[in-house]
């Protein structure tokens, strides 16, 4: 029988994070489960009759650093054996009528500049914030969604805002994973695929459920080895 473990995951009302909740709570886990708009969580209501011992939904804007600092005050007292920094933007939507404001040329940097705030910035306050949480856990673990479009060796996507905040976090992963060893903290880097929500850019081929079952397995076998890796859903390493 698997120990009981609390999970601290964002952006969980919708896409890859309301999978990433719905599979560990059926994995006899509890989560906390963070959105920015607690009124729009009619899908994670429908988990509560079922869980609702083990799913915990709690208040977070993840561009709003007061917003992250108000929970971790709510949470001082929890352990978290693993946080999923999930919550991020591709751009603005939809993708392919505001794309040329990532492009060369015609780049809009207010743009540039909220999605660095979320997909950056964001997480890396909540590695800040919620560290002491993080130590008290048994797993230790920290996990970002990054995005094969940040590998400088592997893609060449032409999205600068998106790929260039993806780039910028997985250098921020590689230098956590120094900082933190010590600690016996450990982070990892993964792109989930080319997944089927709403925020992808169309012609995705991957299932939700696939690819949070594979990133689910990566994260269980996350040591401190493996700390600061860059992997596929499927375990596969990505260059940088």
């Amino acid at each position: 029988m698997s120990v009981e473990k609390n999970y601290l995951v964002t952006g969980a009302n919708r896409g890859l994070g309301l999978e990433f909740t719905k599979q560990i709570l059926q994995a006899g886990h509890n989560v906390y489960a963070a959105c920015r708009n607690t009124n729009d969580i009619d899908d994670l209501n429908r988990f509560s009759a079922k869980f609702k011992d083990s799913l915990i939904i709690v208040k977070l804007d993840i561009n709003d650093h007061d917003s992250i600092l108000e929970l971790n005050r709510n949470l001082r007292d929890v352990s978290i054996d693993v946080m999923i920094n999930n919550a991020g933007i591709i751009g603005p939507l939809p993708y392919f009528e505001n794309t040329f404001k990532q492009h060369y040329g015609t780049i809009d940097y207010d743009v540039w500049a909220d999605v660095f705030k979320t997909n950056l910035f964001g997480p890396v306050k909540m590695a800040e914030t919620f560290l002491d949480q993080i130590e008290k856990g048994q797993d230790k673990k920290m996990v970002f969604i990054s995005s094969v479009v940040g590998s400088i060796a592997d893609d060449h996507q032409k999205a600068f805002a998106y790929a260039t905040s993806k780039t910028a976090l997985n250098k921020s992963v590689a230098l956590m994973a120094d900082i933190l060893k010590e600690r016996e903290v450990k982070v990892l880097a993964m792109c989930p695929g080319y997944v089927k929500t709403r925020m992808n850019g169309g012609g995705a081929n991957l299932e939700p459920k696939e690819s949070i079952e594979g990133m689910l397995k990566q994260i269980e076998k996350l040591d401190l080895e493996s700390s600061g890796s860059f992997v596929r859903y499927n375990g596969e390493k990505i260059n940088w």
